[in-house]
């Protein structure tokens, strides 16, 4: 008898390397266990889909697009975004979500299974529209708002651990007021669903109807936040999914970093990530300033622009890098220096070494506290952000041998996880019980 045609799964997912990689690992190991995968992401990513061996299909908005309609450069719209967090979806997504919905029915049409970014809102409703199933990845522990374990985040984190400390019922009338204050702003979601023949939701598009049909994975180690009461049914926190390659194939440490890490002490490592690289100016004057003042080895890893216009502050002491493999890098680090994506706090996770988080905009505020919380980490606010504030806050995990041990402790604990395995697993049982 003729085989079956295999399984095709989409998965579509929106922003920076940061939210691509962890899609990438899934497909990966789904095309590994014989599931044909397309991956559906903005077209600056087009190049690191295919070199993987991975079908790409382009889903707008791209960055390009959006920086020229606003008439803003990236720098300016991470600053826009850390002023107003509805901006992202005012007027980064939502303005766009036909497109992306017109898009989305192209690749979804015929597909067994959708796996869906909580901000890929024209893969939400295309998925809808055809009747597929669809599975929700949340990348990071603060989107899921529960009561039970609450974010801290926004533009006023302050406010909202205040919040948080009156107790459950507070929280939930917080929620409450965010939801129906928000609700507004998915008038462009309701709009489209009544033009494509969609019943109108009572789920709030950012909040529970972020969560897929056939279930929801959080895609980040338990030791960030455990399943929670008030989490949707058949939520799964998985363990995060690592990608560190590019072109296809891991990329190895030069031989002058080798040679950098070789000497003791261990550096500090510096380095914003991808989404808040674009406002690296005050992070490497403060940082150059810090490095200075504690008499310290450092790294810092920039884009390749940027290394080619900070190279000239490098020194014996100070080596000023491009692209390097975290995964790589931060197991040598006395310290890791970040602004707290997921992305990158995941690796300096599993590489078990204390961090100092200067969170900026949107989910990192909440991972610095969460990882604060854990004790491998210490946070410094944006007001104290300058070379003193950093030079108290590294002299404390330096001297502390605690914060060394701990991480290490969770190092071990975030390397038993393989996300990617598990989430593909998950998948697999979705596929199974849609046949």
């Amino acid at each position: 008898m003729p085989q079956p045609p295999p399984k095709r799964v989409v998965l579509a997912t929106f922003g920076s390397h940061g939210d691509l990689h962890p899609f990438l690992a899934i497909a990966l190991s789904l095309q590994q266990r014989g599931v044909r995968c397309v991956l559906a992401a903005s077209a600056e990513y087009r190049a690191q889909v295919e070199s993987e061996g991975i079908e790409f299909w382009h889903m707008r908005p791209d960055r390009n697009a959006v920086t020229q309609r606003l008439g803003l450069d990236e720098t300016q719209l991470l600053q826009a975004v850390q002023r107003e967090p509805q901006f992202l979806m005012r007027q980064l997504l939502l303005p766009h979500l036909t497109e992306s919905y017109e898009d989305c029915l192209g690749c979804i049409r015929g597909a067994d299974l959708v796996v869906t970014h909580s901000l890929a809102y024209g893969a939400h409703l295309a998925a809808e529209k055809l009747g597929v199933p669809r599975l929700a990845i949340v990348l990071q522990p603060m989107l899921f708002f529960s009561v039970s374990d609450p974010p801290v985040g926004g533009p006023a984190p302050r406010l909202t651990r205040a919040i948080h400390s009156l107790g459950p019922a507070c929280t939930r009338t917080y929620f409450a007021v965010g939801k129906r204050w928000s609700r507004r702003w998915a008038r462009p979601i309701d709009a489209l669903r009544r033009e494509v023949g969609l019943p109108a939701e009572a789920a709030h598009p950012f909040f529970e109807g972020q969560y897929g049909t056939a279930g929801t994975l959080g895609l980040y180690s338990s030791v960030l936040g455990q399943v929670q009461p008030d989490m949707p049914p058949a939520t799964r926190i998985v363990g995060f999914a690592f990608h560190d390659r590019q072109q296809g194939r891991p990329v190895p440490l030069s031989p002058s970093l080798i040679q950098f890490l070789s000497i003791e002490p261990r550096p500090l490592v510096f380095t914003l990530g991808t989404a808040a690289v674009h406002d690296a100016a005050e992070f490497m004057e403060q940082g150059l300033a810090a490095v200075r003042k504690l008499h310290a080895r450092a790294i810092f890893v920039l884009d390749e622009q940027r290394q080619r216009a900070w190279s000239r502050q490098a020194s014996p002491e100070t080596l000023i890098t491009g692209y390097v493999p975290y995964s790589l890098l931060f197991p040598h680090a006395a310290v890791i220096v970040h602004h707290g994506g997921i992305g990158t706090a995941a690796q300096a996770l599993r590489a078990g070494r204390p961090q100092l988080v200067v969170p900026y905009l949107m989910d990192q505020p909440d991972n610095a506290h969460r990882m604060t919380r854990l004790g491998v980490a210490r946070t410094l606010e944006l007001h104290r952000f300058h070379s003193g504030g950093m030079v108290e806050e590294l002299q404390l995990l330096l001297r502390d041998p605690a914060y060394a041990e701990r991480a290490a402790d969770i190092g071990e604990q975030v390397r038993k996880d393989d996300g990617a395995c598990a989430a593909a697993q998950v998948i697999i049982e979705a596929l199974e019980r849609s046949r």
